[in-house]
């Protein structure tokens, strides 16, 4: 079988009307997760890289090569998903001779490569079978062994492992994973699921619909995001409506309705005096249960330590590995905690008071976007 090894470049790119362009560059045994909250606007992008519908802007570059306005056959980027199906009369063998064979490649060759490719996607014992009889990770691997087949410099994968049991999916997350490594493919994957980018991908895409609005490591959108948009739909984020107090040193301090004050990193555009989202993780906030009710109360931002939020508990969940709590603040607003179950002490329920907090550093404070809900 032919070697990968190429490199897309995609600029200023348009696949829906009114959409913001974007550019991005994947390399050989890299993958590209494009992430979002909309399948269909995601397989769209897929589709234009492929060549399957036309661009609206911007340009694609195999390899240095641009292949903009190439149709699918000579576009050098191999589509894969599960709008794509296996051809239901013909065995999995008869599959992967099919592209080799709409490309002129000789019987003989095409007998050869596709029976690497089988090898290669652990398909050997079923050359034979027709789709009906596979399972569902089995015509995943025959999906890809047949992109695989031709070679392609890029591959594009179109949410690949939504139709696989949770199990399953865990266990072909890695496996694709290493073959991209292994084989140095370049890969652009898209998906509405977050563990599946964080898994494979080497950096992801985040989108919000049909709008762009990062692209990086996952230590990036997790710990840097660029909105508050990033911060809650990838990072799963609180975020609290205030008013900036003041800010000092990259230090916004920020009052709360009813009063409250909490401190976040003001990020860029943030001025003093005007609305703003404050968006914290869940693991990053700090929970004490009082023994005494007496020791309720709030300590003010301005001091330099952070605020003590009197919060109540009104649901707990173990799952498993962190425990899920809900809070309920004095203003009403609510927050979703995580902490590690060790750290949960007994006799804590629903109803018990409790005291929050976070360093300024675990939280980023937006400018406010008026069509927030």
């Amino acid at each position: 079988m032919p070697p990968f090894s190429s490199r897309l470049v995609v600029r200023n790119l348009v696949t829906i009307a009114d959409a913001a362009p974007f550019s991005f560059g994947v390399g050989a045994g890299e993958c590209l997760a494009l992430l979002g909250n909309r399948g269909a606007g995601l397989s769209v992008v897929a589709d234009a890289l492929a060549g399957q519908r036309p661009l609206l802007d911007g340009n694609v570059t195999v390899g240095g090569i641009d292949v903009s306005g190439r149709p699918p056959l000579t576009r050098m980027c191999g589509l894969w998903g599960a709008r794509d199906p296996l051809f239901a009369h013909l065995t999995v063998f008869q599959n992967l001779l099919f592209p080799l064979r709409v490309r002129g490649i000789a019987r003989a060759e095409a007998a050869d490569r596709a029976r690497q490719s089988m090898a290669l996607l652990g398909l050997e014992g079923l050359a034979h079978v027709r789709p009906a009889a596979l399972d569902a990770e089995q015509v995943l691997r025959a999906g890809l062994a047949r992109v695989m087949v031709c070679a392609p410099p890029v591959i594009v994968l179109d949410d690949p492992f939504a139709p696989l049991p949770a199990d399953r999916r865990v266990a072909m997350r890695n496996f694709v994973g290493r073959l991209i490594r292994a084989r140095d493919l370049c890969v652009v994957m898209a998906t509405c699921d977050r563990d599946d980018a964080l898994v494979v991908g080497d950096r992801i895409a985040f989108f919000d619909g049909s709008q762009h609005l990062q692209t990086g490591t996952a230590a990036d959108l997790f710990d840097r995001p660029a909105c508050d948009r990033v911060a809650t739909g990838f990072a799963g984020a609180n975020a609290l409506t205030g008013r900036v107090s003041y800010i000092e040193e990259d230090v916004a301090v920020i009052r709360l309705p009813d009063g409250l004050a909490v401190q976040a990193m003001a990020a860029p555009g943030l001025m003093e005096d005007s609305l703003c989202t404050v968006c914290v993780r869940p693991d990053r906030i700090a929970t004490l249960f009082p023994a005494r009710p007496g020791a309720m109360g709030s300590i003010a931002a301005d001091d330099g330590e952070p605020a003590m939020l009197p919060a109540v508990l009104v649901d707990m969940r173990h799952m498993g590995t962190y425990i899920r709590m809900r809070m309920r603040l004095s203003n009403g607003e609510e927050l979703l905690v995580r902490r590690p179950p060790l750290q949960i002490v007994c006799g804590v329920e629903p109803g018990r008071p409790a005291l929050l907090a976070w360093q300024a550093g675990q939280a980023i404070a937006f400018p406010f976007r008026h069509e927030m809900r």
